[in-house]
């Protein structure tokens, strides 16, 4: 296997480079991406004219142009790494199911925390706006377009973001593990709609997932398609349910 062979971590802070600088083209679609989804998901901005009830179908074309833009900024990587998953499959499900393990432990202690200060705390324990819109928005598109976006195009946007550019920009200019916990941090606040405490205690078990997926992503050598494939499944395995 190669010397940048995913099954061998480096400790460098990021260790997975591209051959060289990107295209001008890949350049633009990074900056439009990272544009983009801060300005649609992490400040929640959307345009004037837009209804309250069209804010669902917004979110949704939004993931499905922001997927398409980080494909064209990141084609030639995340190409370089699904060869790197064929050829060694056997590794690769081996990886996925660690970081399914170690995510699932991350996510249960957030979970307890959580609860814990629901109990403790007043005012404490409402559910998330979040999995509140979530749930409408199960309810009010068809499956496909569910399973399209909310379980595949959505985790992939946001693993794209945030251990993709996010974790790495920090991670080259700190250590990973400051990439690892703001990235994930950041990712459990991603799924904030106000500043109240009730929202702050109900992001702990997100923000676990995102610091396991940035562990994930180091200990892969930077290779995002084994958070997103987690992602994937974890959305899967909360939605499909309702479906």
């Amino acid at each position: 296997m190669s010397s940048r062979s995913w099954a061998c971590p480096k400790t460098t802070a990021y260790p997975s480079r591209e051959a060289g600088p990107p295209s001008k083209t890949a350049t633009a679609c990074r900056l439009v991406f990272v544009v983009g989804y801060t300005g649609a998901f992490l400040l929640h901005l959307s345009p004037p004219w837009l209804p309250a009830s069209g804010q669902g179908a917004f979110t949704m074309w939004a993931y499905a142009v922001l997927l398409m833009l980080a494909v064209g900024g990141w084609g030639g990587e995340l190409a370089e790494q699904g060869r790197l998953l064929t050829a060694g499959p056997l590794r690769a499900v081996a990886w996925l199911a660690l970081g399914a393990v170690g995510a699932v432990a991350l996510e249960s202690v957030g979970v307890l925390a959580s609860d814990w200060l629901a109990g403790v705390l007043p005012g404490v324990g409402a559910e998330l706006a979040n999995d509140a819109n979530v749930g409408r928005a199960i309810v009010a598109f068809p499956p496909w377009a569910v399973l399209g976006v909310l379980v595949f195009a959505g985790p992939v946007v946001e693993e794209m973001f945030f251990r993709q550019f996010l974790l790495t920009a920090i991670a080259d200019r700190t250590r990973a593990w400051v990439g690892i916990t703001v990235s994930g941090v950041l990712f459990g606040m991603l799924h904030m709609h106000s500043w109240t405490l009730s929202e702050w205690v109900g992001i702990i078990p997100h923000a676990c997932f995102g610091v396991a997926a940035g562990i994930l992503f180091v200990r892969t050598r930077g290779n995002v398609l084994f958070p997103a494939a987690l992602h994937v499944l974890n959305n899967l395995s909360a939605i499909a349910p309702s479906l």
